[in-house]
Order: structure tokens, then C-alpha cells, then sequence
């Protein structure tokens, strides 16, 4: 244990002043606030859909307000001490600020994303703390924006994909060999199967139990602490380094947990069970971050102090801690923010943006497509995902398929993935370029998008109705069923990709494994997983959905040539099947045209 000598003094406090420096009028700061509400109502409705929606994940962000105005609150008599100084400078990043959002919302499709627009709102609420409080209040203000525009928002998706797939590694590791000790278990990339009284019990490390929610979780708690409860930048900095390898231990402890459940019951390593155990983890989990602060608190004794009475401030005469100069800066900046916002309210309307998508259902379940595409034809039962499974997939509506060649498996099987989603929020689709890999498989080559030899000979354009967004005639395909004769059967618009990736299992090292994918989506077509998102929450169209269509085959003698090959001559058959499940794009767009007119009566 070192020992540290010190001279610094704390800060003088001002002695309180007879009368309240709060006497003003505070209705002014209500209705700024009402009107940033309503500036950014977009991103705000989003985060807290996620909050609510993905609690498990983002529930935290719900609370980052309150620890942010906590830590302002700490801070109140060192803001207190002097009056605040209106700086005008402030209102160029308030300027900034939401004309950032502005182009994040409804400007270039590239730049509509939901953290760009949470940095347009995190530079406007600088630019207001700047402008009505000053330069000298800032010393304390900039740390609590920064904390909620790091931990008050969703994180990017890129970011935690590169965080979540390694910690779903090291996870399944660390459980794996605690497990190991007293039981007889085996891993296989991130699912530890676990053989007790003759049976094989599969506990996957899905992303959910990858541990990024706690860490995200504890580093905001490691912030906190370390902001209030330690005195040098060493210390805060240790212990929020320290939250990462505290928050992977206890979600290795939990995935044992997990393990030890499943040999009960193996419902009880999944849904409501699964949620309840990792809740009940936090309670140790945050004792132990609490001993880590009490440790690193008492590396250090601090010795010869000097005990020097603070010197007395005189009491700020004025009632209100502003200058006269903030009732202009209040109305300058209220009128610009109300200005901006009835203005963008009335674009919105006159430029048919949706901010918000609508559901729309599909015309019929996954379940109902054939089990015979000749030549293909459907071999086993259709497979039922673990819980835990679903809820990473992030719907219920999918269908998990094998079909082989002639019904005989050694001409070849080709599994079949569908996903439907709709409504959401902002949903990004689970690809086999990452799944596979934090499944145990090698990935032998970047994804490529490889052209679909797809026989689209016997399709005609429609001569009635074309898509509103590219103004292109819909593709028609005479479909003959059992059950309702020949009917024409909308195709989606696009060409013909599929997003492919080549994979090696160590355990067949001699066979390939070769997967791919494209998304049908709002009536389109596109192979790429960041595409889709621009097609299915295209502003100008109210409702969205897309369904991801993903194919994979393994063979020792298996070509991509071949794996196409295969993939077109099913997908020929699968495709207006698919498409009389799907909604009818051309349906949902007359749909939304009529409800525009009757909205304009």
C-alpha cells in the first residue's frame, strides 16, 4: 500500500444567499424543454422503445437521465458559486446540433441512423448548456452530457458485433472448463453440450448470453462509482477497466448456472428462466464491483492534508444564478428551436416521410409452403429453435426446413432459413457470415454477393401497377397449387444475388460448407444486409417488412458453381410460394394511397 501526500484544498462554497436563486422564472426552462422534447421526438420515441422493448439489453439507458441530472446535482454548489454567464458562441452549436439531426432524419439515406441522429441532439444540449450557463459551468456540465450520449443510447450495431462475437467466445470457453471439472461436457463452437445420464443436453451461448448487455451495464455503473465515489484519475480509470473482466466473470458463472439448471430441466436454461437468472446475477455481481472500489479506494492513504478553513463567498445578491442577458438568449433559442420544429413538422407532411413504420402481416404462415418444389422435396421435420434462439433471431415468424434432391439426401440437401420481420424499429438481420463463425465454423473467405442463375424467362411485367418508389411494372409468375389452380403471383423488383460465404467445420476438415442469402423487402430484392434497411424503412413509405431467405448446403464435392446451381433450381419453385406469404406489396401501397385520400377529405 502507497502512501500519498497532498496540499490540494477543496473548493470554496458560497454561503447561501436569503433569497432562493431559483425564484425566477423556472416555466421558462419547461417549456425549453417541452419544445427540445418535441425537436427530437423521433429519436427519443425510438430509444425508448428500446429501452422497453430490448430491456434485457437496453433497459439500462432508461436510468442514464436520472444518474446524468444525479451527477449535476453533486456538482450544484461548485455551478452555484458564481452567477452563469449567457454565451452567445453557444448558439452555433445549437445551430449545428439540429441541423446534423435534421440531415440524419430525412436527408441522405446513408446518414439515417438512429446514433447520428443521437449526435445531433448530444451537440444541441451542449450548445444550450453552453449558451445559458457559460464557459465556467461547463468545467462540471460536459462530463454528465458525455455520460448520457456514450451510455443513454442504443449502441451501434457494428460496434457491438465486434464486441458480442468475441465475448460469446470467451464465454463459452470460461463455462466450458468450470463445467468440465465436475461434469462431462464438450464445445463445439459456442455450444457446450453437456452429457448427463445418457443424454446430450445443448446449452448454446447465444448473443444473448455473450455478456455485452452486463458489460454495457457495468461500465456505465463503473462510470458512476468511479465519478462519485474516487478522488484520482487512476483509480476511476482502473475501475472502469476493471468492469470488463468482472462482467465477463459473472456471465461465465451465469452460463454455468445455466448449464446446472438444464440438467433439472432444460426449459429452464431458456425464456422467462433464462431472463430471471441473469437478473438475479446482477445483485452479486454488483457487490463485487462495490469491493473492487472499496479495494482500489484504500490502495492509497492519504496523509498530511492540509486543513484550511475555505474561504467565505459573498452571497450572489441576485434571485436568479443567470444574467440579465439569458431572457433574449431564451427567446432567440426558443424561437429557433419551435421555428425548426414546425417547420420540419410541415415538411414531413407536405414530403410523405414517415418517422414511424407500420406493421403488416403476412398473408399466411412459413409452415404452408410445400414440402414438395419439385424437383426438391422436404426430408424430416421442420426444426423448432431453443427460446433463447428465438429471441436473438428477434421473431417467431421463420421456418428452418431441409430439402434434398428427388427426397434423396445423397443428391444433395439444401437447408432453408426464412425470417419475417415487420414493424420494428430498426432491425438488423442475423447473416451467416457472423453466426457461423461464433458457431465453430472457419470462414474460408469474405462474403460475396455471386449472381442467382435464376429462370426468369416465363415472367411478365405487369401492365397495371409498378412500384412507387422506383416507378418500375411488377415482375408476374403463373403459379400453379393444388389448392387454388394457377393464379399470376407478384415477383419482387431487383436482380438476383445471393450473399455467399464458404465455411470449413473442424470436425469434417475434407467437406465444405457454403451458405447464402438475399432479403425480399417492401416488394425489392437485395443481397446486402445493409441495404435492406434503407429499403424496408424507406421514409416515403408507411408500412415495412422484409424476410430474409437463406440457403446452406455441405459436401466434400460442393463448388460455389454448384451451390448456385442448386439454390436457383429451388429457389424457382420456393419463390411464389414465398411470395403468396408475404404481403402484397402493390396491395399495401393502394392500401396506403387510400387512406392518404381519405385523410385529404
Amino acid at each position: 500500500m502507497s502512501t500519498i501526500s497532498s496540499t490540494e484544498q477543496p473548493i470554496p462554497r458560497a454561503v447561501a444567499a436569503s433569497a432562493s436563486p431559483w425564484t425566477g422564472p423556472a416555466w421558462a426552462g419547461g417549456v425549453l424543454l417541452v419544445i427540445v422534447v418535441a425537436m427530437f421526438f423521433d429519436f427519443f420515441r425510438r430509444q425508448f422503445l428500446w429501452g422497453i422493448t430490448e430491456s434485457e439489453d437496453w433497459g439500462h439507458t432508461l436510468v442514464i437521465p436520472l444518474i446524468a441530472g444525479y451527477f449535476i446535482y453533486l456538482r450544484r454548489k461548485e455551478l452555484l458559486a458564481q452567477p452563469f454567464k449567457t454565451t452567445w458562441i453557444g448558439l452555433l452549436p445549437v445551430a449545428l446540433g439540429v441541423a446534423w439531426y435534421l440531415e440524419c432524419t430525412i436527408g441522405v439515406k446513408t446518414l439515417q441512423n438512429h446514433n447520428l441522429q443521437g449526435l445531433g441532439v448530444y451537440i444541441t444540449l451542449n450548445g444550450l448548456a453552453l449558451l445559458f450557463c457559460g464557459w465556467r459551468a461547463m468545467r462540471w456540465l460536459w462530463f454528465p452530457l458525455a455520460f448520457l450520449f456514450v451510455f443513454g443510447q442504443k449502441m451501434p450495431v457494428s460496434l457491438m458485433n465486434k464486441a458480442t462475437y468475441p465475448m460469446q467466445d470467451i464465454t463459452a470457453r470460461g463455462a466450458h472448463v468450470m463445467l468440465s471439472l465436475f461434469l462431462d461436457v464438450d464445445r463445439q463452437g459456442n455450444t457446450i453440450n453437456i452429457f448427463w445420464k445418457g443424454k446430450n443436453i445443448p446449452l448454446n451461448i447465444a448473443e444473448a448470453c455473450s455478456g455485452m448487455r452486463m458489460l454495457m451495464a457495468f461500465l456505465a455503473l463503473g462510470v458512476a462509482m468511479a465519478y462519485t465515489g474516487l478522488k484520482h484519475t487512476w483509480q476511476r480509470v482502473l475501475l472502469v477497466m476493471l468492469a470488463v473482466p468482472t462482467s465477463i466473470f459473472v456471465n461465465i458463472l451465469r452460463v454455468v448456472t445455466l448449464g446446472l439448471l438444464s440438467l433439472i430441466d432444460p426449459e429452464l436454461a431458456a425464456g422467462d428462466v433464462h431472463a430471471f437468472i441473469g437478473l438475479l446475477w446482477l445483485i452479486p455481481a454488483f457487490f463485487i464491483f462495490l469491493g473492487l472500489m472499496w479495494i482500489i479506494s484504500n490502495l492509497v492513504t492519504e496523509e498530511g492534508r492540509a486543513k484550511v478553513a475555505p474561504p467565505v463567498l459573498k452571497a450572489v445578491a441576485a434571485t436568479s444564478p443567470f444574467d440579465r442577458r439569458v431572457k433574449p438568449a431564451f427567446i432567440i433559442v426558443g424561437l429557433l428551436l419551435a421555428g425548426t420544429w414546425v417547420g420540419f413538422t410541415f415538411a414531413v407532411q407536405a414530403l410523405n416521410i414517415y418517422l414511424q413504420k407500420y406493421p403488416v402481416e403476412m398473408r399466411s404462415p412459413f409452415a404452408n409452403i410445400a414440402r414438395t418444389l419439385d424437383p426438391w422435396q422436404a426430408v424430416g421435420d421442420d426444426r423448432v429453435m431453443d427460446p433463447a434462439i428465438v429471441l436473438e433471431l428477434g421473431t417467431d415468424k421463420y421456418l428452418d426446413r431441409n430439402y434434398a434432391r428427388h427426397g434423396v439426401p445423397a443428391e444433395g440437401v439444401i437447408s432453408v432459413h426464412l425470417a419475417y420481420y415487420t414493424g420494428m424499429i430498426d432491425a438488423v438481420p442475423h447473416v451467416p457470415d457472423r453466426c457461423f463463425v461464433a458457431a465453430g465454423f472457419e470462414k474460408l473467405a469474405e462474403p460475396s454477393n455471386l449472381a442467382l442463375p435464376l429462370d426468369v424467362s416465363k415472367w411478365r411485367d405487369d401492365t397495371e401497377l409498378r412500384n412507387h418508389s422506383t416507378g418500375l411494372p411488377y415482375p408476374l409468375m403463373a403459379h400453379r397449387s393444388d389448392i387454388h389452380g394457377t393464379r399470376m403471383v407478384r415477383m419482387p423488383l431487383g436482380e438476383w444475388f445471393l450473399r455467399t460465404t464458404e465455411f470449413k467445420d473442424e470436425r469434417s476438415p475434407d467437406s465444405r460448407i457454403y451458405s447464402g442469402y438475399l432479403f425480399i423487402a417492401n416488394g425489392r430484392v437485395t443481397p446486402s444486409p445493409e441495404r435492406v434497411r434503407l429499403l424496408a424503412f424507406e421514409k416515403s413509405e408507411k408500412y415495412a417488412y422484409y424476410c430474409k431467405v437463406q440457403f446452406t448446403m455441405a459436401g466434400r464435392e460442393l463448388t460455389p458453381e454448384r451451390f448456385l446451381a442448386h439454390c436457383a433450381e429451388l429457389t424457382g419453385p420456393l419463390l411464389p410460394e414465398l411470395m403468396q406469404k408475404l404481403p402484397d406489396w402493390s396491395e399495401v401501397e393502394r392500401r396506403d394511397e387510400v387512406a392518404k385520400a381519405a385523410a385529404s377529405k
